[in-house]
């Protein structure tokens, strides 16, 4: 499962204080490709943002883990839902939360998001090679006229040329 991967991680490497969130890769989930003349692909990003919460008794004694991430839900809901980082992606979307660890200390709760995006040709080596071909100078035609009852002979009957200007 990708969150128990990408949260065994950070009770090892990160140390920041208490409340903390780090956000880290998820799953890339692709669709079919669409064209057969370019590259044309839906792709849904997903990232999480793990929160580790302090796990300490309130005042009156009681766990105060439920409504901390429930407060930092809302928090981390109005900074993403609907923001689109960058021209080419659409808006951010919640895809759902759990629990990953709870101790008498700490709470870790991941936060799942997806992004929708769509990779094109200009995301691919197809576009590199096409720019590197040389511009269309001249388009030659040679056309073999097709005999009814035989089907073409071999001999170009017509012959064309088309030059483009810079």
């Amino acid at each position: 499962m990708g969150g128990a991967a990408q949260f065994k991680a950070i009770p090892e490497a990160g140390k920041l204080r208490l409340p903390a969130a780090y956000v880290v890769p998820a799953e890339d989930v692709t669709g079919e490709q669409k064209s057969q003349t370019d590259y044309w692909q839906d792709l849904t990003e997903g990232f999480s943002v793990i929160v580790v919460l302090s796990n300490e008794r309130d005042e009156k004694g009681q766990w105060a883990s439920y409504d901390a991430v429930h407060d930092v839900r809302q928090e981390i809901w109005k900074a993403l839902l609907g923001w689109e980082p960058d021209s080419q992606v659409h808006e951010i979307q919640y895809a759902g939360g759990m629990l990953l660890d709870l101790n008498r200390h700490e709470l870790y709760y991941q936060f799942d998001f997806t992004v929708k995006y769509e990779i094109t040709e200009t995301d691919t080596r197809q576009q590199d090679d096409l720019d590197g071909l040389p511009d269309l100078k001249t388009l030659s035609i040679d056309v073999d006229f097709i005999e009814p009852g035989t089907g073409p002979d071999g001999d170009i009957e017509h012959h064309t040329e088309i030059t483009f200007q810079e």
